[in-house]
């Protein structure tokens, strides 16, 4: 069994689920053996703020006295409530661990209400005493940690699959706030109907959805059981005739690679890395690096306004094929920095320039990685780049590779934690701090953009006249930001004038301080951003 170490963003399910974690949001590193993942947003560090509880050890019994017993020690165990001993599963037993556990691994375990809240007396779920002990309980420093189903993280980090019609949408600025399909995974039911980025979604099941959508149709879109089908009316534009498209669920391996190009320009390399949580993404990354490097690609953008994080391993092969072996030789990709009861265990994680043999890819494990050796790269961000893909902008620049961002200011969570597994409950409580190789933290408030730019959904990613990509392109050119190019208010008045449900939407996502990003509003599920480091046994 996988205990899992990660830095967070957004944890990895549904909106409903997100809700009723008050919309935690968390990233993941996991190593083989030991998964370090690492996680977001908060604030302080080093193990603990000044101002809370310092009893809280005081009376907290160690949590290998309280932890589940697994039955089922076969590899993928733990998911099902008959691979757990039922008597070490009791729900007192469950909220006592929760308690202990954290008392022992929680970055900011001095700060919790341990002590005040009394698990045996507790008559709430297991899951929401987690989080009344560290997101509800610590909100100025954890806005994070979350707790899900041992099958869902299992899923996502060992197998990279998803139940879902396999499309993403995010709203768009540019046109008062309407919900549009950002991009459609290739191999999910959604490819297969028909649906294609730009897309505004209309309806779902006669429901109109074009500036929200209710949970319950949300969870049937990202969260149902595979099968589960949806009858959605598209605009192909925005103001477009409604056509409706049917699409089912389904359990599918999802691509974090959308699209990768050499452009038109014969030099630059161009790709949309949208997951370093998926394993096949090491091998999908290490073949286009292959095509650009035969290609002669000179200029590089990574586009990563999706990304929410992953492995740290795969982000940290990422920056080695950017920058090269005689750059990053011998130099830190990121340290993880625990609580002062684990200084023992901090540990600094190198760049990496093989193939690592993640899940699946084992047949290709130690294979060397082609390198660009550039000294510039442009980044493509939004408020959903967290996590893992952080910690690759922070590594590059903590090595003095110019990383030019292009877009929006990135999520900001500089903090990762373990999965921790107990009676088929995965827990994610911030565990460590990470840092580059200056000793850089990405700050909370994210990293800033150099360029800013909207995301263009009237154009396909990779296309030179979207206007990311152009932005990022013009840079490279002029050394400089080009002009903003701006929506005319007229389009934007007369479509919020049309729809009171639009304003009323707009204020409730800037009055709820648990909404990070307001682009992260349709994270569908709460892995996607998440940041895992893998270290072998």
């Amino acid at each position: 069994m996988f205990s899992h170490l990660l830095e967070n963003a957004l944890p990895l399910r549904s909106l409903r689920f997100a809700a009723r974690l008050n919309r935690a949001t968390a990233l993941l590193c996991i190593t083989i053996g030991t998964f370090l993942l690492a996680g977001c947003g908060g604030g302080g560090g080093g193990g603990g703020g000044s101002s809370g509880s310092t009893a809280a050890a005081v009376g907290i019994q160690p949590s290998a006295q309280f932890q589940g017993l697994l039955v089922n020690t076969a590899p993928g165990g733990g998911a099902l409530a008959s691979d757990w001993s039922a008597t070490t599963c009791t729900d007192n037993r469950q909220k006592n661990w929760v308690r202990s556990w954290l008392n022992e691994n929680y970055l900011f375990y001095r700060d919790a209400p341990l002590t005040s809240i009394d698990p045996d007396t507790y008559t709430n779920t297991v899951d929401n005493l987690f989080l009344d002990y560290t997101v509800r309980g610590v909100p100025l420093k954890d806005r994070f940690s979350f707790v899900l189903p041992q099958a869902e993280a299992d899923a996502v980090f060992q197998s990279g699959t998803a139940t879902s019609v396999g499309f993403t949408v995010r709203r768009d600025t540019d046109n008062g706030g309407i919900i549009r399909i950002a991009y459609v995974d290739p191999n999910g039911p959604a490819a297969a109907a028909g649906f294609a980025r730009g897309m505004v979604l209309a309806t779902v099941d006669g429901v109109a959805t074009s500036f929200s959508i209710p949970p319950a149709l949300s969870d049937q879109l990202f969260n149902s059981a595979a099968g589960t089908s949806s009858v959605v009316g598209v605009q192909d534009t925005p103001g477009g005739p409604v056509r409706t498209l049917t699409v089912a669920s389904a359990n599918f391996g999802t691509s974090p690679l959308i699209v990768d190009r050499v452009l038109p320009d014969a030099t630059t390399g161009y790709l949309a890395y949208n997951s370093f949580a998926t394993p096949v993404g090491e091998v999908q990354l290490a073949d286009a690096f292959k095509r650009f490097a035969a290609a002669g690609v000179t200029d590089l953008v990574v586009d990563l306004r999706y990304n929410g994080g992953g492995f740290i391993d795969i982000a940290a092969q990422l920056g080695y094929m950017v920058a090269g072996q005689v750059q990053s030789s011998g130099k830190v990709f990121e340290s993880f920095v625990f609580n002062d009861k684990r200084s023992t265990e901090n540990i600094d994680i190198e760049f990496v320039s093989a193939i690592t043999g993640f899940f699946g890819n084992s047949a290709r494990a130690g294979e060397p990685l082609s390198a660009l050796n550039l000294r510039r790269v442009s980044v493509l961000t939004s408020g959903s780049t967290c996590s893992a893909s952080e910690a690759f902008i922070s590594a590059l620049r903590g090595i003095d590779i110019d990383v030019v961002l292009v877009g929006g200011t990135t999520c900001g969570k500089p903090y990762g934690f373990t999965q921790a597994d107990n009676c088929t409950l995965a827990y994610f409580g911030l565990e460590f701090e990470g840092r580059n190789n200056k000793g850089v933290v990405t700050p909370v408030t994210g990293i800033p953009a150099t360029c800013a730019a909207t995301d263009d959904l009237d154009h396909a990613l990779g296309d030179p006249a979207e206007r990311m990509l152009a932005t990022a392109l013009s840079y490279q050119l002029a050394g400089r930001c080009p002009a903003p190019t701006l929506v005319a208010a007229s389009d934007t008045l007369s479509l919020l004038a049309g729809s009171a449900q639009t304003t009323a939407s707009i204020n409730a996502r800037a009055q709820n301080p648990n909404a990070l990003n307001a682009d992260m509003e349709f994270m569908t599920r709460p892995l996607e951003t998440v940041k895992l480091y893998r270290r072998a046994k």
